[in-house]
């Protein structure tokens, strides 16, 4: 390992950063690329190569499960725990598509052993992020000075989104294919 004020032999993978000392003298400290073998990112979805075998068959026909699509959202080999938890969470939800409130999921917490943080902070924002559910807050109608209430419901925003996505890259890759042949 360098010292912090060499520069390593490869430093186009080091981040530099700039600090100043004393009479205007600056030094730059390389500092290590952040870990890759963890996803970090709370707004990614996980694709493996296309080229690897970890895709399940893509035939439109031919329906996945819950869990492959759980699988895209916290990857099962990066995130197992958080994987385990959604995929609870996600057929909850399912089983009540009107929506899961504040009281029931606290039951369903504590009768999975689910960690209240991990859900709260990880899981649920998220899913709702990326549209796979839906958080809504509805105040106390009994008592409005106490506050509101957290409904969980699921959403189509994350196929529609995917879809769309999907058919402009179809489109794209369409008026690309047309050109190309009408060049020749």
């Amino acid at each position: 390992m360098n010292t912090p004020t060499q520069q390593p032999n490869n430093a186009n993978f080091y981040i530099p950063l700039i600090s100043y000392l004393y009479h205007n003298v600056i030094e730059v400290i390389f500092l290590e690329p952040p870990n890759k073998n963890r996803l970090k990112s709370k707004e990614s979805l996980f694709f493996p190569s296309v080229l690897g075998q970890k895709w399940k068959n893509i035939d439109s026909d031919i329906r996945w499960d819950l869990s492959d699509i759980i699988n895209h959202v916290f990857p099962k080999e990066y995130q197992e725990k958080s994987y385990e938890y959604a995929l609870k969470v996600m057929h909850l939800l399912l089983k009540t598509p009107r929506g899961v409130d504040k009281k029931t999921l606290s039951k369903f917490i504590e009768n999975e052993n689910i960690p209240t943080s991990t859900l709260y902070n990880i899981i649920i924002p998220k899913m709702v992020r990326l549209g796979l559910i839906e958080r809504r807050r509805e105040s106390n109608a009994s008592n409005p000075n106490r506050g509101w209430f957290m409904i969980l419901k699921p959403s189509l925003s994350f196929s529609s989104h995917l879809e769309k996505l999907s058919n402009e890259w179809k489109s794209f890759y369409k008026t690309a294919m047309s050109k190309n042949n009408e060049t020749k």
